[in-house]
């Protein structure tokens, strides 16, 4: 995967297919990778652009704080730097908090947005893990310079969000595959400095207020056993953004894109191939 230098940090990328420009933002904690059953499925109908957000995966970070707007920049930049004047955004989680920042500041660069597992401000995903911060780790997660948690400890804190993320049917059965992505992700001496970075994006993300400046037709997907963002929170997207569609998938988590990818790619590729309303 190739670099792009932007905003002083090296953003790893990679781009496949043809089409319609069509860019997927990671949530919280995970790389481009996290996109893997996306990504054969949608470059038959679009050029699709993965990266890893700054300080995770490959692309390297910054020492400031990080927030959704900083990561929004990223991946506007990412956009341009590609020549890419206008496309489809896909964000979940903490993806989509980005996404939101980009439709809101960039409108002119978004065609069609997809808002999957996320909120305008925070709710009880934020609470559920400051609290698996400060438990399992013993921090504040804002009070991140200087922590070094050690990296035991940090599993622990990884594994008990899995558990708020996936079902437990899902955790079973790909055991194997969580085991070696963690190892992964704590190869890269930053990786915990990072997520506690992140989780300060997700913690001061508000975008409440400017929700209507989002002028894109938008597709909101929610989980309704969704443990870290409640429906309630995409009800509230669904409502301040004018040109919005709301899905509720019965059964789906939070991580529904990774534990449901045929329902999920299903729902955004009709909404993206379907004429602009």
């Amino acid at each position: 995967m190739p670099f792009a230098k932007i905003n002083n940090v090296e953003i790893n990328y990679h781009t496949v297919g043809d089409g319609q420009p069509l860019l997927f933002i990671a949530g919280l904690g995970v790389d481009s990778m996290c996109w893997i059953y996306q990504v054969p499925k949608f470059q038959e109908f679009f050029k699709v652009i993965v990266f890893d957000n700054r300080g995770i995966g490959k692309s390297t970070g910054s020492i400031a704080p990080y927030s959704t707007r900083m990561m929004a920049d990223d991946a506007v930049e990412l956009l341009k730097y590609l020549n890419i004047e206008k496309s489809h955004i896909v964000g979940t989680s903490m993806g989509g908090m980005i996404a939101q920042e980009i439709a809101i500041n960039h409108p002119n660069m978004v065609d069609k947005l997809v808002l999957c597992s996320t909120f305008a401000k925070p709710q009880n995903m934020v609470e559920i893990i400051m609290k698996g911060v400060k438990d399992i780790i013993g921090y504040n997660a804002l009070d991140i310079f200087g922590i070094n948690p050690h990296r035991l400890v940090f599993e622990k804190l990884f594994s008990y969000l899995l558990q708020q993320i996936f079902s437990e049917e899902f955790l079973l059965e790909n055991n194997k595959l969580i085991e070696e992505t963690l190892r992964r992700y704590l190869s890269k001496l930053t990786y915990v400095e990072t997520f506690l970075k992140q989780t300060g994006a997700v913690y001061t993300h508000n975008t409440f207020d400017r929700l209507n400046l989002i002028k894109a037709e938008t597709l909101i997907i929610t989980g309704m056993e969704d443990k870290l963002v409640v429906p309630e929170c995409s009800d509230i997207l669904a409502e301040k953004i004018s040109r919005s569609k709301l899905k509720k998938i019965e059964h789906a988590g939070h991580g529904m894109h990774f534990e449901m990818p045929d329902v999920f790619n299903r729902i955004v590729i009709d909404f993206l191939s379907a004429k602009t309303e």
